[in-house]
């Protein structure tokens, strides 16, 4: 399967930008407590995450611009949503600053790696795993389920840990140039 190195923007990729699109709507709903608009807004946005990487491979059209705006899109959104939800009372703060803190790191590590050695992981099974949590927890939160928001929240946790433990492994070997994933 040949890959583009070139910032191509394919129709995956505009599935991807579509998610910032959505994202000012997410909060304006959430934020004025019109919650189950706010989920399918976000319902909407999530079901795109998953359909522009399948389309991308089923096209044939993955490309490191894809691969550099997906997790980006993810993590912008995924920290709007958290801010907003922890500002309107639905998530606690211990909660909002773990998940908030990977992420930075993670992309921190992934903007000095690219400059450093051109080189964009691929999301692990961890990393799916944790993201699919992020999911259920947003989606938990925004419909106002906070008791299953929090159990999903402590669910999180273990993932978040470990995804972040393979990360730091792969940034630490690619630094080192011991990395060829």
């Amino acid at each position: 399967m040949k890959r583009s190195k070139s910032f191509t923007m394919t129709i995956s990729n505009y599935i991807t930008l579509s998610r910032l699109v959505l994202l000012p709507f997410i909060i304006y709903f959430l934020v004025i407590d019109q919650r189950i608009i706010a989920f399918i807004i976000l319902f909407v946005s999530l079901l795109s995450d998953t359909f522009d990487g399948f389309l991308a491979r089923r096209l044939n059209q993955e490309s490191e611009t894809g691969k550099m705006l997906d997790p980006l899109c993810d993590k912008i959104s995924l920290t709007a949503i958290l801010i907003t939800l922890f500002l309107i009372d639905s998530i606690p703060l211990w909660g909002l600053l773990i998940i908030i803190v990977r992420d930075i790191l993670i992309l921190v590590g992934s903007m000095v790696i690219w400059k450093n050695k051109s080189k964009i992981f691929a999301s692990n099974v961890f990393g799916k795993i944790t993201g699919m949590l992020y999911g259920a927890l947003i989606c938990a939160f925004t419909l106002g389920w906070h008791i299953v928001g929090t159990i999903i929240l402590y669910l999180c946790i273990p993932a978040i840990l470990g995804s972040f433990i393979i990360y730091l492994n792969r940034y630490v070997k690619t630094m080192k140039g011991e990395y060829a994933g």
